[in-house]
């Protein structure tokens, strides 16, 4: 993200009219074809967040693997763009980088559009852990995934602190 892209400190300060406006400045960054967003290049669409949640809209098509079904990797660029920006957000913009993903994929789909909600299991300091939840169209469930994020900070001078 741009440093244009103002992030509140202060968790509370993370209003309904931020939030909405925060929505429209991530799916602006995807629809910028200079910016080369993976998310934007799979047509995911951030719908809202809160402190405790974000959730986005994926098409299906294009995304298939073989067997003609939404591929396995798709759902997990879903839940890790979910998850890493929610986490980027709750850090305060401080840089964050994947410790972990995993999904249980539980149900197939062939087209539509699939809709996915990452909702905060754990917020510290140093460790942002989601849980991801994909749904088809009609709200049935198909992969959880969960994703754990190591916030970065930066100290005086752009070195990493060591904690």
């Amino acid at each position: 993200m741009d440093d244009a892209f103002s992030i509140p400190s202060d968790l509370e300060a993370l209003t309904p009219a931020w939030c909405e406006a925060a929505v429209a400045r991530l799916n602006a960054l995807n629809d910028d074809p200079a910016a080369a967003q993976l998310a934007g290049l799979l047509g995911i669409r951030f719908l809202d967040l809160d402190r405790d949640s974000i959730s986005a809209r994926m098409p299906v098509a294009g995304k298939l693997q073989p067997a003609g079904l939404l591929h396995g990797g798709a759902h997990l660029v879903l839940a890790e763009t979910l998850g890493s920006v929610h986490a980027w957000l709750l850090a305060g913009g401080a840089d964050v980088v994947g410790l972990d993903i995993n999904a249980t994929h539980l149900r197939a789909v062939r087209s539509g559009t699939v809709r996915a909600r990452a909702e905060v299991v754990h917020a510290g300091g140093t460790v942002i852990s989601h849980e991801v939840r994909v749904r088809d169209e009609s709200g049935a469930l198909l992969s959880t995934a969960r994703i754990t994020n190591l916030v970065r900070r930066r100290a005086a001078g752009g070195r990493e602190e060591r904690t």
